[in-house]
């Protein structure tokens, strides 16, 4: 059962995440801060524990810095609602998803923001000149996804981060598609604030994920409000970081599978698990350019990408070329817009978006042998206008 949609959520997920999350649950799941028990105890020391991996994993200055979330779109919302003030002006690139672009949109539409999209080029590429050139004395955050769902397309960090902080604005990352596979920086990359996704490339549960400050980022408004576990005579939310931003008992589960997720990533190497991948990425690459009816998007294998390829064939709608993959052949793969309208109107492949695969660390040469038998005999298929 080729499985080829790990853009959207890694698996399988490695024995120690499924181990270390079953054997929590089995000897005596509790909520951290929420009592002085034992159980209550161990879920606290290992929701620290897991905190402070990963605030060292990024380069956060101080674990307090590292916010628990239930998602990126969790976390990008806190950034963004939590950070912005009226009147501020907001730049994001073209190939941003919906996290990113619903929550601007909200608020522009209230009229508390202005929002400016800065295009990329055909491949996603976003050039940093052409982001400081949309600056005004108003531009406060720039937005930008280190790397596109849709194309994979890897975006000049550093490049960015440095040009706006020059200018004295602020820089948030959505580092959904690359946290774990990628190394991220927030200090040396001058990123002021980091979303990541949990069930992706950290390899953990879904409803997991977080949002990271760097040491620039003095104030935040909390974007859910509630239950701390602590304090609990105040009758307003805790000031102290990251109490402040955690209101609602925490996904533990989540939180542990991050953690053995990260272990995971660091025993068997960074670099490692992304040559793998880029190595799915440049044969199922070649084989799609030999089939002539296959349009492919976005840059080739040898580029800054990563292993998420988008593909159209000729004659098909993407949702039916799905359909017979995955009832035909049981081939999972993504269609349509992945969330990302803004990216297919840069593709033009808008409205009807595009099949995607995206391959993960422990997908297997059998899979991508079935999967790419089963998308020749598809593409064999004419289909009449």
């Amino acid at each position: 059962m080729p499985y080829l949609d790990n853009a959207a959520t890694t698996f399988p997920k490695p024995v120690r995440v499924t181990d270390a999350v079953r054997n929590w649950l089995e000897s005596g799941a509790s909520s951290p801060g929420r009592g002085s028990h034992s159980f209550a105890k161990r879920s606290d020391d290992a929701v620290t524990m897991v905190r402070k991996n990963l605030a060292r994993f990024f380069g956060v200055p101080g674990e307090k810095r590292l916010i628990f979330c239930f998602s990126a779109t969790d976390a990008l919302n806190l950034a963004l609602k939590g950070f912005l003030d009226e009147g501020d002006h907001v730049l994001i690139s073209s190939m941003e998803h919906n996290s990113v672009l619903r929550p601007l949109r909200g608020l522009e539409k209230r009229g508390f923001i202005n929002l400016e999209i800065v295009p990329c080029d055909p491949q996603g590429r976003l050039d940093p000149d052409d982001v400081i050139s949309r600056f005004t004395n108003k531009t406060r955050l720039v937005v930008v996804s280190h790397a596109s769902n849709v194309t994979g397309t890897i975006q000049p960090v550093k490049e960015i981060g440095s040009a706006v902080r020059e200018r004295g604005a602020y820089f948030l990352l959505d580092a959904a598609q690359t946290a774990g596979l990628l190394p991220i920086d927030i200090e040396a990359h001058d990123i002021d604030m980091l979303a990541f996704s949990g069930h992706k490339g950290l390899f953990g549960l879904q409803g997991s994920g977080g949002l990271a400050l760097g040491s620039r980022i003095k104030t935040l408004r909390p974007w859910r409000e509630g239950g701390t576990g602590v304090n609990s005579l105040s009758e307003t939310q805790p000031r102290e970081w990251p109490d402040a931003f955690e209101a609602g008992t925490p996904n533990v589960p989540g939180i542990i599978s991050m953690g053995e997720g990260l272990a995971f990533i660091e025993e068997v190497g960074i670099a490692a698990i992304r040559k793998r991948e880029m190595e799915h990425c440049a044969e199922i690459w070649k084989a799609l350019s030999s089939l002539d009816n296959v349009e492919l998007y976005g840059l080739p294998p040898g580029e800054e990408r990563t292993a998420v390829i988008s593909f159209n064939i000729k004659g098909w709608e993407a949702d039916d070329v799905g359909n017979v993959l995955t009832y035909n052949h049981d081939v999972h793969v993504r269609t349509g817009l992945q969330c990302s309208p803004l990216a297919h109107q840069t593709l033009g492949t808008h409205p009807a978006g595009a099949v995607r695969l995206s391959p993960g660390y422990f997908t297997t040469q059998d899979d991508l042998r079935r999967a790419l038998k089963a998308i020749k005999t598809v593409a064999e298929i004419l289909v009449p206008f």
